[in-house]
């Protein structure tokens, strides 16, 4: 859970800030993807 909340902060950041970059590659799919994976 916490991997995903900062995940979605990178993302902001990816958004926003785009010259600061971000740590590791971060999209909207790799988000759902990491959701999926919480559920049974």
């Amino acid at each position: 859970m916490t991997e995903i909340r900062w995940m979605i902060e990178e993302l902001r950041v990816s958004f926003f800030a785009q010259p600061l970059g971000t740590p590791t590659p971060v999209s909207e799919k790799r988000i759902a993807k990491a959701m999926q994976r919480l559920s049974p």
